[in-house]
């Protein structure tokens, strides 16, 4: 939910209101995005990991395993963007066969 904070502070010892917005009265969309992979990467990074840290943490934080592998940034973003591809139905089961899906000659 997206807030929108309108205080007022009329008088001295009166609490300010805060006045809690719709994501449609606030123009954002209704369902909320989650940071992209190389800005939790780079936020880390400015904490004090390492590049390989980083991208291990980014990977556990978007639901991949990380037992036994080594992310980098580059393969996180390029496998995050084929899990979304494929749950948004832009690709399916039998993309990328050697036929790519079309009954060819053998």
């Amino acid at each position: 939910m997206v807030l929108a904070a309108a205080a007022s502070a009329a008088e001295p010892g009166i609490e300010p209101t805060i006045t809690m917005a719709s994501p449609a009265q606030a123009g954002s969309p209704a369902t909320p995005t989650a940071p992209s992979p190389r800005s939790v990467w780079r936020l880390l990074q400015m904490k004090g990991m390492t590049s390989d840290e980083a991208a291990n943490l980014t990977a556990f934080l978007y639901g991949l395993p990380t037992a036994d592998l080594h992310w980098t940034l580059t393969q996180l973003n390029k496998l995050l963007f084929l899990r979304q591809m494929r749950q948004t139905g832009r690709f399916s089961d039998t993309d990328g066969d050697i036929h790519g899906g079309l009954d060819l000659p053998h």
